[in-house]
């Protein structure tokens, strides 16, 4: 844009006035539309990096032991802790399977994310497991009629994390 300073006289608008002439070059918009266009035509090259930014999100969220919202998750009950053959300090995880097993997917307009292992539901809300054949369970060598597992959330963003992926849809489309 340019802008002129200049002066009017009385046949032009009626008394003397200073005004400014502004002129809008439209084509420096119509550039940065066509960007975003051609940017959101291809979502695939956004969503890899925003599956990237998840993996990188989850990992931390497992080494510091919390959920989305920053709450600690529940600790292990002692004789689970005592009877787990290693990572005894360490919850929702024995050999990593869970965390290991993250992956992304992309799937025309929508990313997906999680994991394909079963029990990462039960971790993620909670619930009771029973024999299905049986009459008891067998927990670290110990037998149960039943096992409750609290609710451990894992999977989910947080507010910081939402900042997160902003950024990244920001810079995507070139608004960095």
């Amino acid at each position: 844009m340019a802008e002129a300073a200049r002066t009017y006289d009385k046949t032009s608008i009626g008394e003397k006035m200073t005004g400014v002439n502004i002129e809008f070059n439209i084509q420096d918009a119509l550039d940065a539309m066509l960007h975003i266009e051609a940017a959101i035509d291809d979502m695939s090259g956004l969503f890899e990096h925003m599956g990237e930014v998840l993996l990188d999100i989850h990992e931390a969220r497992f080494n510091a032991q919390e959920s989305p919202d920053g709450i600690p998750w529940q600790a292990l009950s002692p004789w689970y802790q005592e009877s787990k053959p290693k990572q005894k300090d360490k919850i929702l995880t024995l050999d990593g399977t869970l965390r290991s097993t993250l992956r992304y997917q992309i799937n025309g307009n929508t990313l997906l994310f999680g994991t394909n292992v079963v029990y990462g539901a039960i971790h993620q809300f909670g619930g009771t497991i029973k024999p299905v054949r049986g009459n008891a369970l067998n927990v670290g060598g110990r037998l149960a009629k039943q096992v409750v597992i609290p609710a451990r959330p894992w999977l989910g963003i947080s507010a910081q994390d939402k900042l997160l992926l902003v950024d990244v849809v920001r810079e995507h489309l070139g608004f960095a």
